[in-house]
């Protein structure tokens, strides 16, 4: 058994949903919302997703998007790193592909949004020099509600 990681581009909707059973173990949701999801996420012509092997066994994977902003021009944004729990702490998430594909097509920075809780997240992003430079604000409407019950607005 090899422990060097290869990392493909996964294209399309049917390559891409081979990340479900990966995405499963840290997500609740369905096959078909994810599907449906990464429909809609293929649609905007701006998502693309990779995915890390060792072996021919798919152990990592993240979408990203390309995009501009004014305070920073163009950046790629990380969405959805997920690493198999069995090689955690081994580097896959270090996003080395991601970064030279953002120098490669000319993006100012690389951003990625955490959850906040996860400390051992933040820290690996951090000694691999990420910077926690914000904030990341989130209301759940009517219907986000359900989902994400922990962003249902609270009256004060």
């Amino acid at each position: 058994m090899s422990d060097e990681v290869i990392i493909r581009e996964l294209v399309g909707l049917d390559q891409t949903m081979a990340i479900f059973p990966l995405y499963s173990q840290v997500s609740r949701l369905s096959q078909a919302v994810v599907c449906q999801r990464l429909s809609a996420m293929f649609a905007q012509s701006n998502y693309r997703c990779i995915a890390a092997y060792i072996d021919e066994r798919m152990v990592g994977a993240s979408g990203f998007w390309t995009g501009t902003q004014l305070w920073c021009g163009k950046y790629i944004e990380a969405d959805n790193v997920v690493v198999d729990s069995a090689v955690r702490s081994q580097g896959i998430g270090r996003m080395a592909w991601i970064e030279a594909e953002a120098e490669r097509t000319e993006c100012a920075v690389v951003r990625i949004a955490m959850v906040l809780g996860r400390e051992r997240t933040h820290q690996f992003y951090a000694r691999n020099g990420y910077f926690d430079d914000g904030l990341l604000m989130v209301k759940a409407l009517s219907r986000g509600a359900a989902e994400f019950p922990e962003y249902a607005s609270q009256q004060v």
